[in-house]
């Protein structure tokens, strides 16, 4: 089709000389009637015609005045003082209103006190209310007053506790798969003279201090920042090999067991070493454990004795016991719990406080038991066996059940399994097999899955012995049999 153009002219100052160009026509047209008519009754159906429609934008700008005199400053004004805007209930059954507590009582056959909150003449949803604030209390959400709104609700998080969405958590969870994590310089890079077999290493509770103990009978202080990890302080115990050693005392004292007839108490704040000679009917203290909430010990003894010791006094305060060789402990975190496993694959639970069994499982398929974990949430045991099995179960089903089912069975390791440890969210399950070299694997305990990425084929941990993580989980140690602790940092935890 041949191009519409119009030309304009236009003279030229300074020579006078004409040009055309060439411009494109307006493709836009004037409307009819029928479409001008169409408009006009359009706009009527929506703002009620052009003057009903300036008439309303006039009434809101006087209601907007009226409400808002002082312009905003640009400064976060207190509004605490201003009343309260009232709040209606989002949903409202008129069936609550009309029945009573009388007749609820009576369909369900029950008998409350007479008087009060539980008159028969009363509504019943009223003492369901008054029940459910006395044991709950009134969540936030729920509440008609906005000064009990908390100031840091966001209206567009408002808009997610609609119907058909969830309200976003402040903290995110790790996720399955591939962990990201880093290699730092190792821990006892300053020294490594704890070895060869490094069989302990503790993180402080609370400060950014950690403790590696080996076949040496070297104890080191490190202060842990993943650069230096500069050495502390260094002790050595004479024809002591540590086998195990723990704070406690809040962090301020740790105590080093070996397979001597005496332990080894170090005092922190006054840099001061205790020899405390162990109670009759003892003779090593190779694995043992503490109950921070207790002041315990609970130490591993010979046939399927377990001795429990004071820890501020050392002294022996009662001796359980089980059927068969103890080759475990752990504790409950949350309660008074503590576990044992034994070589014939039962494992026995006692209340520490009443000094009793209260109940025995069998580790399914395992024949020897080696390990026991219990998650900081006090959700989730792991037991590890000689036939590098780890059974995960629900704490919640192994306390009445003579054969519980473990949630997940985990069989990545060809040996038997030596360490097992929960971090502090309990998301990992870190286990691992002192028999072969780089015998590690970390388990996402949601999925019930290994991370594919940890180690790596150029990974060298060695054989490693012993497994701990930092309070808040940002670092992980692996000590292993060649007197190294190797430290890497996990990017999801943010600190220490």
């Amino acid at each position: 089709m041949p191009k519409h153009t119009r030309k304009r002219r236009h003279p030229n100052v300074n020579n006078d000389i004409e040009y055309e160009i060439d411009a494109p026509k307006n493709k836009f047209r004037a409307f009819d009637e029928d479409a001008q008519a169409e408009e006009e009754q359009l706009s009527k159906i929506l703002f009620g015609g052009a003057s009903s429609f300036l008439k309303s934008l006039e009434e809101a700008e006087q209601e907007i005045g009226a409400s808002c005199s002082n312009v905003d400053s640009g400064v976060g004004e207190d509004t605490s003082d201003s009343e309260p805007q009232e709040r209606i209930p989002a949903w409202y059954d008129e069936d609550d209103d009309g029945i009573e507590v009388g007749h609820a009582l009576d369909a369900q056959g029950r008998k409350l006190p007479s008087g009060g909150i539980n008159d028969r003449s009363n509504k019943y949803s009223s003492l369901l209310k008054n029940k459910f604030n006395l044991i709950v209390g009134t969540p936030s959400w729920a509440t008609l007053d906005k000064r009990h709104k908390s100031q840091d609700s966001d209206s567009d998080e408002e808009i997610l506790h609609s119907c058909g969405f969830l309200r976003t958590g402040t903290g995110a969870y790790l996720t399955r798969g591939a962990l990201e994590f880093k290699k730092v310089k190792d821990l006892n890079c300053e020294t490594y003279s704890e070895g060869p077999f490094i069989n302990a290493v503790e993180f402080h509770p609370t400060s950014r201090v950690a403790l590696v103990g080996g076949h040496n009978g070297v104890a080191s202080l490190y202060a842990v920042d993943g650069r230096q990890n500069n050495k502390l302080h260094s002790v050595l115990f004479q024809h002591f090999p540590i086998f195990c050693a723990k704070f406690i005392n809040n962090g301020n004292e740790v105590i080093l067991g070996s397979r001597q007839n005496h332990i080894f108490s170090y005092d922190l704040m006054a840099a001061k070493t205790t020899r405390i000679p162990l109670p009759p009917g003892m003779t090593s203290f190779k694995k043992f454990i503490t109950f921070p909430d207790f002041d315990i010990i609970a130490a591993a003894g010979k046939w399927g004795e377990i001795h429990l010791l004071s820890a501020a006094s050392k002294e022996r305060v009662a001796t359980i016991k089980q059927n068969h060789e103890v080759t475990a402990l752990a504790y409950g975190p949350q309660g008074n719990l503590l576990y044992g496993h034994s070589d014939c694959g039962e494992v026995t639970v006692w209340d520490v406080s009443m000094r009793r069994v209260l109940h025995k499982f069998m580790d399914k398929g395992c024949l020897q038991g080696t390990t026991l974990a219990v998650s900081p949430t006090n959700q989730f045991l792991a037991a590890g066996s000689a036939q590098g099995v780890v059974n995960l179960y629900d704490v919640g089903d192994i306390l009445i059940n003579k054969v519980p089912k473990p949630i997940k069975t985990i069989m990545n390791l060809t040996t038997s399994v030596t360490d097992l440890k929960f971090n502090a969210t309990s998301e990992i399950l870190a286990l691992s097999s002192a028999e072969i070299p780089n015998s590690v694997k970390l388990l996402h305990v949601g999925s019930g899955t290994v991370f594919s990425n940890f180690p790596t084929f150029e990974t060298k941990l060695g054989h490693v012995n012993a497994i701990n993580f930092s309070p808040n989980s940002g670092y992980v140690a692996f000590g292993n049999r060649k007197s190294t602790v190797s430290l890497y940092t996990l990017k999801h935890y943010k600190s220490y």
